[in-house]
């Protein structure tokens, strides 16, 4: 059983390729509305948790998620963690939460692709992304022979991405998000948001809440290229991953 959470597709890509034959797929953010957090899986069965790193922590979909989660069978627990250069101590936090859920995390990988978080900073070009996803399928076939070595490896301490959840809440405000007159009205942003936080007022979306998970879906997936966040992001590379979702 692989857990999964993913706003552009790298780590639901990374899920697919880690799956084994018989293995279930749960979207943790799907799971999570609908309460359902009680599994029960075949005796000594692996199970993953794959998802991309925020600001060096864990992010709020996945935290809230492992903190109600009721785990009962469980071998082997490993977790995949996506980033666009390194996944600091999210692994530790990671960690420590399954432990109070009486859950053992044996072992963590950082997987680099491809960064979507253009909020911020300038992603590269589009050449550049194909490049890093290119580059990242090795690893992913490492990762793949480790995991069904069943490898044990400690992550890193869990303190330091606690320190970092306050800069993540921080850099996960919603109101500089606004849509452009190119909105085609289609609703994708807000069908697309873990959160739930947009919905569609007169054809136009309308972020509803003070903050979100910082999935970056709505201005990736955007097929109008209509979202935009405060004035840097304008001529900025969006990033989807090209080959999750076809």
């Amino acid at each position: 059983m692989i857990f999964y959470f993913s706003g552009t597709g790298n780590s639901f890509y990374t899920a697919r390729q880690m799956l084994a034959k018989g293995e279930r797929l749960v979207n943790m953010a799907e799971a999570r509305d609908k309460g359902e957090y009680c599994y029960n899986v075949a005796k000594g069965e692996k199970v993953g948790f794959i998802f991309p790193v925020y600001c060096w922590t864990v992010n709020d979909v996945v935290l809230d998620f492992v903190r109600h989660l009721e785990l009962e069978g469980a071998g082997y627990v490993y977790s995949v963690i996506t980033c666009g250069g390194s996944i600091g101590a999210a692994g530790g936090l990671l960690r420590k939460e399954l432990k109070k859920r009486g859950i053992t995390l044996h072992c963590v990988f950082p997987i680099v692709m491809p960064d979507n978080c253009l909020l911020f900073y300038n992603n590269g070009t589009e050449e550049k992304q194909r490049r890093v996803f290119r580059d990242c399928q090795e690893k992913l076939a490492e990762v793949r022979t480790e995991i069904r070595l069943r490898r044990i490896r400690k992550p890193m301490l869990a303190f330091p991405a606690r320190i970092a959840r306050p800069m993540y809440h921080l850099a996960a405000g919603t109101k500089k998000y606004y849509a452009t007159e190119k909105c085609i009205g289609c609703g994708l942003c807000a069908r697309h948001c873990p959160d739930h936080v947009i919905v569609m007022q007169e054809g136009l979306p309308v972020w509803t809440k003070e903050r979100c998970t910082k999935c970056t879906a709505c201005i990736n997936r955007c097929p109008a290229r209509a979202i935009e966040y405060g004035r840097g992001t304008k001529d900025r590379a969006r990033y989807n991953n090209p080959d999750a979702f076809r």
